[in-house]
């Protein structure tokens, strides 16, 4: 028990190997080197989410041939709390092992490594729509075949989209989900192009939030900022947005996104869902332009809701490391609107609920 002082150490004591992925903003794979960085608190965590690191933790035993995700063993969803550098809290970390050592020892590895986690404050639950691009992208990774979901949505793009049916009520989000892990192979590229011109809504939303885990390719980039320009309904909009998250901000994007969010001094309810995708999954944006930060402030400190999204907002961009300065040197600037300076001078009253 002394010489464990990692979670790399805990996988060690079970004779297990460990795959990490990021499932807090996107789904991203952690490399071997970064996860012994982050373990060890030799540098800050990768890929911070609202101050804590959201792991995804493949188990499996060495020396253990290959098998199917369902076979592997166990995954462990757990969320840790970061320190105000965004490295580990190390003393969050080592209850945390200590919780699962002592089960480990309790119960035996195999059985303890499966229950290591029940009741414990650590454990996070992955929505649906997560939890499927999560098997998706792991599922792609270990090189196993799709499910049957992934041939409905198939047969179901490859159809003629302009003809008004119910089919697309029986597609299951884990085929879309393996559907946008294959965005970059082009007879599926080409059939992701069609359903975000053509496909019912509910398609277009739930393909969308699949992407927003893959770098898309220039074409699909193209087509979305393309439909962002003239889509009305702001869900969808939302909904593109989350697909390009992952894109750089550039000229092409820039200008769309200003005659999106309009202008400075309006924000109606049906705005807070382009402005939220914003916040939640594109502050790497906010953060390289200051004007497009400028403009999201201004409107939420317009809205007559006794500034309510304007501290959730706030307090989401003050927890990312690429906008938590430009933020801060905005709301402390002078040449702000006096509605503005108003939010300002009430972000300390409550307590903001996350955003979500």
């Amino acid at each position: 028990m002394n010489n464990i002082e990692s979670l790399s150490d805990v996988f060690d004591l079970v004779g297990c190997d460990v795959s990490y992925y990021d499932l807090g903003r996107n789904i991203t794979p952690i490399t071997p080197q970064q996860a012994i960085q982050f373990d060890r608190k030799q540098h800050a965590y990768p890929y911070p989410f609202r101050q804590h690191a959201w792991l995804a933790c493949l188990l499996k035993p060495k020396n253990t041939a290959q098998k199917s995700v369902a076979e592997l063993g166990v995954i462990w969803f757990v969320k840790l709390p970061l320190d105000e550098s965004g490295c580990l809290n190390l003393g969050t970390r080592d209850h945390f092992i200590k919780s699962i050592v002592d089960k480990i020892l309790l119960k035996g590895e195999t059985a303890g490594l499966s229950d290591a986690l029940e009741d414990s404050p650590y454990v996070f639950k992955p929505d649906q729509q997560r939890m499927a691009s999560f098997h998706a992208i792991l599922a792609k990774d270990l090189r196993q075949s799709p499910s049957a979901y992934f041939q409905d949505v198939v047969d179901y793009l490859s159809s003629d989209l302009t003809v008004q049916n119910s089919h697309w009520q029986t597609l299951g989000l884990q085929g879309m989900a393996e559907l946008a892990t294959r965005v970059n192979e082009p007879k599926y590229t080409h059939l992701i192009d069609k359903a975000l011109c053509h496909a019912a809504k509910p398609v277009v939303s739930a393909l969308c939030h699949a992407l927003e885990h893959e770098t898309l390719p220039v074409s699909l980039q193209n087509t979305l900022i393309n439909q962002l320009q003239t889509e009305q309904d702001t869900l969808i909009q939302a909904s593109f947005l989350r697909a390009l998250s992952r894109m750089e901000l550039n000229d092409a994007l820039l200008m769309p996104l200003f005659a999106l969010l309009g202008s400075l001094s309006e924000c109606h309810n049906e705005t807070l869902h382009p402005i939220a995708a914003l916040a939640a999954k594109c502050p790497h944006w906010l953060g390289r332009n200051p004007q497009l930060l400028r403009i999201i402030m201004e409107k939420l400190a317009h809205r007559e809701d006794g500034h309510i999204a304007f501290k959730q907002i706030t307090t989401e961009l003050s927890q990312h490391p690429e906008t938590k300065q430009p933020l801060w040197a905005l709301l402390r600037s002078g040449h702000v609107s006096p509605k503005l300076a108003q939010a300002v001078g009430f972000l300390f009253t409550q307590s903001p609920k996350p955003l979500h």
